[in-house]
């Protein structure tokens, strides 16, 4: 047997013609107990994302590692009688794409949530959820999430009184798709004790009708958990069920990496049961939540327990997640200027006083944490940077790379601090388009002049930025090639909106190369975790993590990238998603 594998190892040298096979084809490469792959893609175009070798033919994959990347019939060589091959006939292999900010256990389960996304109008919302209470009569109160507040033109906000009429008999209680805003009927707000002399808590709001009544709606975490508290939580078999679902949606879309953006303990305790059980079938960072309104020193050493306790075979805590502002619908962006649309609301507040943010993110940079920013305005975008550069000042330049996640607006004096203070922009591209919030809220909030500058993702890689991108599923859709799409198009897939109306891209000045998308949903994604030496690129030794998909992006019109489909979608030589033949 080693004699055959001599002579097949030279025999694969001299039809490949490149000198990558000869690490990729040895026994310490290939596995030392056999020579033989355990599965090999031949016949294909390989994007390898590598700059040394940008495209291939095939790939082998022996145990969890690439064993080979390079020609076909190189990688012939490598076949065995229990290697699995797959004719790819021309479709393309890509790294496995990683979902840089998104959160899987939000994806309402339909055992107990009614799910309203994808409905603008008001009357399909209510009916929905009329008729998802009629179904199930036993539930104590009626659940969901994902309303739009484009539904709820020209105020945005809906009222306890729609609610009540459908859902009379219990209580009621749906957050909105941007997971910022809640929704509560008249039933809801009296279990939560919330009346007219109720006041806000600090960094929220509850919303008040003409006559002073409590309206239903609830903006923010900290005044959503005045309902959420009363609410029995889901089990740890709820949480599991609807994570199983949601990583199972994702490996069909070529996902195999995901930062969590906002990891509740019982979350990580859901994930970290998952992999014990070998029924993890995703590398899962977690972004441990913080409190604004909770001290901070007890809460960083239960981050510390909490990496502990949690990490496992494909799991890592070593992330944590602070709000500094809001969304666009509660006015609770921080911006460096003030809203075009009413002095009430000046520039927003920043959640946590600079003081006190430095130390937050001085002290976790020191524990080796990385710190995950929500930042939509510019205001946040700088107070975030400004506690980065607290930190390297004070821990030095090697500390962990920080994310600031979506990046609506940013200071041009802001740009290259990204790169200096070593700051990923993680930005979610299907967020680039002329959808209701760019097309009707910010103009609104922000002005024609700011809605010019939204989403700087070529500005940002001009100034050598580290750019990710992060779905922010369930807010928006978690496709990749549709994100790839809209990066390189700012329009939606196919250069139509949802009523088929040909759309006009957002600022397209900030379009992104094809390229360049992609690496922000690969080698980005793992070098922004510190990952990039093991994944990110398919190259030999590396982590069998890949994607393939039934046409090559690269070969087809730009407004048709988001037609391409998943076929077979590997994490660490194990195949966890194949498309049904049909």
């Amino acid at each position: 047997m080693r004699q055959y594998f001599v002579i097949a190892t030279a025999v694969a040298l001299l039809l490949s013609g490149t000198g990558q096979l000869a690490e990729a084809a040895s026994p310490a490469a290939a596995g030392a107990a056999a020579p033989w792959a355990d599965l090999v893609l031949i016949d294909g175009v390989v994007h390898t994302g590598d700059p040394q070798q940008t495209t291939a033919e095939a790939i082998a994959v022996t145990g969890e590692r690439i064993a080979y990347v390079g020609t076909t019939a190189g990688a012939r060589a490598l076949i065995g009688p229990k290697t699995r091959v797959v004719e790819l006939d021309g479709r393309a292999v890509l790294p496995g794409f990683q979902d840089s900010h998104v959160h899987p256990a939000d994806i309402p389960d339909p055992q107990r949530l009614v799910d309203l996304h994808g409905l603008t109008r008001r009357d399909e919302i209510l009916e929905r959820i009329r008729s998802f209470a009629a179904a199930h009569p036993a539930l104590p109160w009626i659940q969901g999430d994902g309303w739009d507040e484009v539904a709820f033109l020209p105020s945005g906000q809906p009222n306890r009184r729609e609610l009540d009429a459908v859902v009379p008999d219990r209580p009621a209680y749906l957050t909105n798709n941007s997971g910022h805003e809640g929704w509560a009927n008249s039933r809801a707000l009296a279990a939560a004790n919330i009346g007219r002399e109720t006041p806000d808590p600090s960094n929220g709001r509850i919303e008040h009708d003409a006559d002073g009544e409590p309206s239903g709606a609830l903006q923010e975490s900290a005044a959503m958990e005045l309902v959420e508290r009363v609410i029995a939580p889901p089990t740890a078999e709820d949480y599991q069920r609807t994570l199983t679902a949601a990583l199972n949606t994702m490996n069909a879309q070529g996902i195999t990496a995901l930062e969590d953006a906002m990891t509740r303990p019982e979350i990580a305790a859901a994930y970290k049961a998952l992999d014990a059980s070998s029924r993890l079938p995703m590398r899962v960072h977690m972004c441990l939540a913080h409190r604004a309104e909770d001290p901070d020193e007890p809460q960083i050493r239960r981050f510390i327990a909490e990496r502990r306790a949690f990490s496992g075979r494909r799991t890592k805590a070593d992330c944590v997640k602070v709000f500094l502002d809001g969304a666009y619908g509660s006015h609770t962006v921080a911006l460096l200027e003030p809203y075009a649309d009413g002095l009430q609301y000046g520039r927003g507040e920043i959640f946590i006083a600079q003081q006190r943010l430095n130390r937050i993110v001085t002290r976790l940079d020191r524990l080796g944490f990385r710190v995950h920013f929500h930042a939509q305005g510019d205001g946040a975008v700088r107070a975030a940077l400004d506690a980065v550069a607290a930190a390297r000042h004070a821990n030095g330049d090697h500390g962990p790379m920080h994310t600031i996640a979506h990046v609506n607006l940013v200071a041009a004096a802001d740009l290259p601090r990204f790169r200096s203070l070593r700051v990923a922009a993680n930005m979610s591209p299907l967020w680039s388009r002329q959808d209701p919030w760019e097309r009707v809220f910010a103009p609104r909030l922000f002005g024609m002049a700011r809605v010019g500058k939204l989403f700087p993702t070529r500005q940002l890689l001009e100034n050598h930025a580290l750019l990710v991108w992060g779905s922010d599923w369930p807010v928006t859709g978690v496709s990749p090639v549709e994100g790839l799409e809209t990066a390189v198009t700012r329009r939606y897939a196919g250069g139509r909106d949802p009523e088929g109306k040909e759309d006009l891209p957002l600022n397209a000045a900030e379009s992104l190369t094809l390229a360049e998308a992609i690496a922000a949903y690969t080698v980005n994604g793992a070098r922004l975790q510190g990952e990039a030496g093991e994944r990110g690129t398919l190259t030999s030794g590396k982590l069998a993590d890949f994607v393939v998909l039934d046409r090559d992006p690269y070969a087809v019109p730009v407004l048709a990238i988001h037609e391409a489909r998943v076929e077979l979608t590997v994490l660490g030589g194990a195949v966890v998603y194949e498309a049904t033949k049909h």
